[in-house]
């Protein structure tokens, strides 16, 4: 009998052993995948950072933020000077084949348009001009595609979610510093000497649009300054993740108010969404700025386009990839010190920073910064390393969407209730407990890895 209890007992044991195992492995693959995903996201840039050294090398100096061809107002016969660095660097990236046509004369005899080299305006249909709609996978991080996350764990199988092939999207946006006035602008031509002045105040990041640097203008160091990040991409704008919001007042004066702005029900946005055109350069396409901290929200001012302020986003936990100007790849979090957003950045004027003076906007502030003498001060946050915290601070609120009304929730992620419901914390205090399968595609990846990150910090 003692001889039968026993084996009863260890066959129990192996039962519950089993039951054990098989229900860690969703969140050990998981796990991998994010760890996966975060790995090529990171291998990506680097590569995208040694084409720039390559490029760099043979012509002495770096692509322009925009730039192309000119003198033309046909928009199949002239880019309008509208390419961004990514264009030039598809030959530094094993794209040869792509830039070939790019920078020949392509006749597409299927629509019976032909345009000359260099193409047209990034925003021609790729229909007709198909190397615009060819966007190389290398331009693309795994996770930056908030409709693209369909088979990551049994709980996001069971909802069937769509996947979406983003051709003609960009993943990684280049820094246009801490400028905040009308960094946007494109030149046709050379300025004119106030405008020349007030450009040199402002524009002080790794990219400038219309016009091309070198690395000796890195005064701060190559080691010390931002080139690139990543954003989360979308043809049309994502509802939380990739909009833009549009019509900002005074935002060069008062970046805070893009925050703002992003809570109000009555806000409006522009219909395309960030990295929605690979091809170009300008940074509400294909920038960003080190003034409002990573995954914060993207808006334009009452002048449009010109005056973009667009923030680095990712579907990473925490934080987002940046590439340096030296070729190196580091992870910052969310909530590395980005100084005060109610200050105005750099220009010509009293109400903004006079040149030459300190990044209002922190840490952050001061690594998109190329000569800004803040050198000695910079010192990188070992965010790779650093545990995952299970009680975030309210500035790391996010946004959560219902796939079906549309309504949204600015709040704090708490956890994953029973694999079936997201426990979110909003500013007041109140705990909203929402159905999993009721949030959009995003949200739900979003709260499934941070989760998963969470009980798996790095290094267990």
């Amino acid at each position: 009998m003692k001889n039968r209890s026993a084996s009863l007992a260890n066959v129990l044991g192996v039962i519950v052993c089993v039951a054990v195992a098989a229900s860690l492995v969703p969140r050990t693959i998981l796990k991998q995948r994010v760890q996966a995903r975060s790995s090529a996201c990171s291998s990506n840039l680097k590569t995208i950072g040694l084409a720039f050294h390559n490029y760099h090398a043979a012509y002495k100096q770096l692509p322009a933020g925009t730039g192309g061809t000119t003198g033309n107002d046909d928009p199949a016969k002239s880019n309008q000077g509208l390419l961004g660095p990514l264009v030039g660097l598809l030959p530094f990236c094993e794209q040869q084949r792509l830039w070939e046509q790019v920078s020949n004369p392509y006749e597409n005899k299927r629509v019976g348009v032909a345009f000359p080299p260099m193409g047209p305006i990034p925003l021609f249909a790729p229909a007709a001009y198909e190397p615009w709609g060819r966007g190389p996978d290398i331009y693309r991080c795994p996770e930056s595609h908030p409709r693209d996350q369909a088979e990551s764990t049994e709980v996001i199988r069971s909802l069937q979610l769509p996947i979406t092939a983003m051709g003609v999207t960009a993943s990684y946006v280049a820094s246009y510093g801490d400028g905040t006035v009308m960094q946007g602008k494109v030149i046709q031509g050379r300025p004119d000497a106030n405008e020349a002045r007030n450009r040199r105040a402002a524009n002080r990041g790794a990219f400038m649009t219309s016009q091309s640097l070198k690395f000796r203008d890195f005064l701060d160091g190559l080691s010390n300054t931002i080139f690139y990040s990543e954003v989360v991409s979308s043809q049309k704008r994502d509802p939380g993740v990739s909009e833009i919001v549009r019509d900002v007042r005074g935002l060069s004066k008062v970046p805070a108010y893009c925050l703002r702005a992003a809570e109000v029900d009555t806000k409006q946005f522009w219909e395309f969404g960030r990295g929605s055109c690979w091809a170009d350069g300008r940074p509400v396409y294909t920038g960003f700025q080190t003034v409002l901290p990573p995954n914060s929200p993207s808006c334009t001012s009452e002048h449009g386009m010109e005056e973009p302020l667009v923030s680095a986003t990712s579907l990473h936990a925490d934080g987002v990839h940046v590439l340096i100007a030296d070729g190196s790849v580091i992870f910052i979090t969310d909530d590395i010190d980005a100084g005060d957003p109610a200050k105005a950045g750099a220009g010509i004027g009293p109400d903004y920073l006079q040149p030459g003076m300190q990044s209002p906007y922190g840490l952050w502030g001061a690594l998109g910064t190329r000569a800004n003498a803040e050198t000695n001060d910079v010192q990188f946050p070992q965010a790779t390393s650093r545990p995952r915290s299970s009680n975030r601070a309210p500035m790391n609120a996010s946004v959560w969407t219902d796939k079906t009304r549309g309504a949204q929730l600015t709040a704090e992620f708490i956890e994953i209730k029973d694999q079936k419901t997201i426990r979110l914390k909003h500013a007041s205090g109140t705990i909203h407990e929402v159905p999993l399968h009721t949030l959009i595609p995003s949200d739900i990846y979003r709260a499934i890895e941070i989760d998963v990150m969470r009980k798996n910090p790095p290094g267990n």
